[in-house]
């Protein structure tokens, strides 16, 4: 879908921002072009931040992408739908698929703050990917992890599930964030935009972050770290 076209569309309402455990809501089409369709808001997340997309459907067609360009959500669908722009649709997200990519990201957070905990103030984060089978964190350290330190990360980042820790997620204006958080609030990178959504586990780890996250540490249920290795001199992987 080309620029000019979407210049012309109203931009999606992205409602999984405050809602992760969203499983069937209802949209309005606002366009339709061969297999992709925008609605007027949307609860499926789109490949970004590291996470892996959504499947589910729409009015039973099923969903095999969904890309975000610029404020607009494009919903790929298998097939090319039989419903026209302006009819409602039903929609239905796998929620399984959906609390295991949450849980994968908010266990991310609580892995690189528990690393912080545990082998010091300079850790930051590189990197990262969610996928259901698994998640990773790339995070700055200069040496690989003994075995009790990956016992210690892991151990510490289940007490921080353990203990049913709020996780906030706001928007709040860049200045303001940074003035409040610091600039600490960038693992990964910058994230663009003159506001930014924030998610707070609060007096544990602040990051600016677009992702699906749990309303609370104890949904996380349980964290394992599988492995760490050196990716290189300065970066190490936890998986």
């Amino acid at each position: 879908i080309g620029e000019g076209t979407l210049s012309k569309i109203p931009e999606t309402k992205i409602k999984y921002y405050g809602d992760w455990n969203t499983e069937e809501f209802t949209a309005e089409v606002l366009h339709i072009e061969n297999k992709k369709v925008i609605l007027c808001r949307t609860y499926f997340y789109p490949t970004s931040g590291g996470q892996e997309h959504d499947d589910g459907d729409i009015n039973s067609n099923q969903i095999i992408e969904l890309h975000r360009v610029g404020k607009h959500i494009i919903h790929i669908l298998k097939e090319k739908p039989k419903f026209k722009v302006g009819n409602k649709v039903t929609c239905h997200i796998d929620i399984k698929r959906r609390k295991q990519l949450t849980q994968h990201h908010s266990a991310t957070h609580l892995i690189g703050a528990a690393a912080r905990t545990v082998l010091g103030n300079h850790i930051n984060q590189a990197g990262a990917h969610k996928k259901v089978t698994e998640a990773h964190i790339d995070i700055t350290h200069f040496a690989a992890l003994s075995k009790d330190e990956k016992k210690a990360i892991e151990t510490e980042a289940n007490r921080l599930v353990k203990e049913g820790i709020t996780i906030n997620k706001f928007f709040m204006s860049r200045t303001e964030a940074e003035q409040k958080f610091s600039v600490r609030i960038y693992q990964g990178g910058v994230a663009p935009g003159k506001e930014l959504r924030i998610v707070d586990i609060q007096g544990v780890d602040t990051q600016a972050c677009g992702g699906t996250h749990l309303n609370n540490t104890n949904e996380a249920e349980q964290i394992v770290v599988v492995s760490s290795s050196k990716i290189s001199d300065s970066v190490l992987r936890i998986v």
